[in-house]
C-alpha cells in the first residue's frame, strides 16, 4: 500500500476508487516545494534568508504528509462517486499543490533573492491557497461523501481556518507568526492522533 496509486476498496458493493489523480497532484505539490527549496540552497549566496517563509514551507510539508496519510482512511468509507462528487474530492489536492507552489520564492537565473520581500508579495496568495485547502477538507466532510471526522479533526480544522483568516485580515508578520504557531499546534495534534486503518 505504499505506492502513489493506492486503490481503495469501497464499502458499498466492493467498488474500487482509484486515487491516482489525487496522488499525482499532491506528489507534484511536494515536488514543487522540495525543488524550490533545493534551488534556494543552490543559489544561497544570492539569497537573503527569512525564517517566516521557511517555517511556512515546513508546515506545508507537514500538511502534505498529513493529507496523504489521511486520504486513505477518509475515502475508505466512501461509496461509488460520480464525476461531480470526485471534483469535490479534488478541491483539497489542487489547493495544497498551489500552496506548495506559493510557499517559497522562485529562483531566477540571476540577481539577488530577498525572501522577506518575496514573502510580502506572495503571502496573500499563499494564505488563501492554504485556507482553500482547509475549506476543501471541510466541504468534503460536510458533503456526506466520507464518514464524519472524529472531534480531534474538527478541532484541528477549526483552529487552522481561524488562524489563517486572522492572518489574512491582520496583514502583519506578527500575526503570520501567531497563525503559524497555532497551525503548527493543530498539526501536532493531528500527527499524534491520525491513524490509518
Amino acid at each position: 500500500m505504499g505506492s502513489c496509486t493506492w486503490l481503495i476498496r469501497q464499502a458499498a458493493g466492493g467498488a474500487v476508487l482509484d486515487l491516482t489523480l489525487i496522488s499525482i497532484v499532491v506528489g507534484l505539490g511536494l515536488t514543487e516545494l522540495l525543488l524550490t527549496f533545493y534551488r534556494l540552497i543552490q543559489a544561497r549566496r544570492r539569497v537573503t534568508w527569512d525564517p517566516l517563509p521557511l517555517a511556512w514551507a515546513l508546515l506545508i510539508l507537514v500538511a502534505v504528509v498529513n493529507y496523504w496519510w489521511g486520504i486513505r482512511a477518509s475515502m475508505a468509507g466512501a461509496s461509488g462517486l460520480t464525476t461531480g462528487e470526485f471534483m469535490l474530492v479534488m478541491i483539497s489536492p489542487i489547493f495544497i499543490f498551489l500552496a506548495c507552489a506559493a510557499a517559497l520564492p522562485r529562483v531566477e537565473a540571476a540577481g539577488p533573492i530577498d525572501m522577506k520581500a518575496a514573502y510580502a508579495d506572495e503571502r496573500t496568495a499563499f494564505l488563501l491557497f492554504f485556507l482553500a485547502y482547509g475549506l476543501g477538507n471541510w466541504t468534503l466532510s460536510l458533503s456526506g461523501l466520507i464518514p464524519s471526522p472524529v472531534p480531534a479533526v474538527l478541532i484541528s480544522r477549526t483552529m487552522v481556518s481561524i488562524a489563517l483568516v486572522a492572518a489574512l485580515v491582520a496583514r502583519s508578520r506578527r500575526w503570520d507568526w501567531a497563525a503559524l504557531t497555532v497551525i503548527a499546534g493543530a498539526y501536532a495534534l493531528r500527527l499524534v492522533t491520525q491513524l490509518v486503518k
